[in-house]
């Protein structure tokens, strides 16, 4: 290979990065989005369903991340749901209820495959120049 088709593959590779990067962001927020919402269905006993509805994707402008976070308005109760909380009868305390943890485990359980998704990103746009 010579210089100026390896110097045409990086140019490429560089003007194709922005978008590519954007696609595994956005796919990577989908996949944890469905994933808590999949947490809530499977561990929480919810009636009101406010926790599903409280379940907010951000994408950043330039679309260099995601968050995936619940909406106070909607759904105030989640902090109390994922992290637990004291159980209080009147003015004491009787108990401890056990945080369901509907986000972090949706990170800790895509953890290897959203980095199997960005290796594979890489590979797709790195792989075949110095073949």
């Amino acid at each position: 290979m010579d210089l100026s088709n390896l110097d045409k593959r990086f140019k490429k590779m560089t003007n194709d990065f922005p978008q590519a990067r954007k696609n595994l962001i956005e796919n990577g927020g989908e996949k944890l989005y469905r994933k808590v919402l999949n947490n809530i269905d499977f561990n929480v006993d919810e009636h009101s369903g406010k926790l599903k509805k409280g379940v907010t994707k951000k994408i950043g402008s330039g679309g260099g991340y995601v968050a995936i976070r619940p909406n106070s308005t909607i759904a105030p109760h989640t902090p109390l749901v994922e992290n637990g909380h004291k159980l209080v009868r009147g003015d004491k305390v009787v108990g401890w209820v056990s945080g369901k943890h509907m986000y972090r485990n949706a990170l800790n359980e895509l953890a290897d495959e959203l980095e199997q998704d960005a290796e594979k990103m890489i590979n797709e746009m790195v792989g075949d120049i110095f073949d």
